[in-house]
């Protein structure tokens, strides 16, 4: 068990330098937005805004999946069918139930891996938990942006 933590743990710290790379670029895009957009009324400029970050997360996200994915892949565990329904995807699609902790309940890794499915989960949601963070400051920081505007205009 002790391996799958192990390397569950590396898979996770790959995934939050990928996170933290796109944390950057988000606050790089939306910086260069804002300024493209000073001209525009508050709700274009925030629809502009949150369009820029929505895109970036979720490049982030599907990125952080296909990281899991290859892992399964290396490691090459089986894909245990658990319920009645019949688990017809690969190891993308388990990543993605995984990760997103949606828990379909169709299909577990089996071969002892057991414990992955947990850990991408916690990975998972420590990541969209980080994303909506991102969202909430862009969206603090246009309410900001329309202050300043505002005030100018006085």
């Amino acid at each position: 068990m002790f391996h799958i933590l192990a390397a569950g743990g590396l898979v996770s710290l790959l995934n939050f330098g990928i996170h933290a790379l796109m944390t950057v670029l988000v606050v790089v895009a939306t910086r260069r937005t804002a300024r493209q957009t000073d001209h525009l009324h508050a709700f274009a400029r925030l629809i502009a805004l949150l369009a820029v970050t929505m895109l970036v997360l979720m490049i982030a996200h599907v990125m952080e999946v296909a990281v899991w994915a290859t892992f399964y892949t290396l490691t090459g565990f089986p894909i245990v069918e658990t319920g009645t329904a019949k688990f017809s995807g690969g190891y993308f699609e388990f990543a993605f139930e995984n990760y997103t902790a949606l828990g379909y309940g169709d299909a577990v890794a089996g071969g002892g891996w057991r414990m992955i499915g947990p850990i991408t989960g916690l990975n998972g949601l420590l990541l969209i938990g980080w994303s909506v963070a991102i969202i909430f400051e862009v969206m603090r920081l246009a309410d900001i942006y329309v202050d300043t505007a505002q005030n100018r205009s006085r």
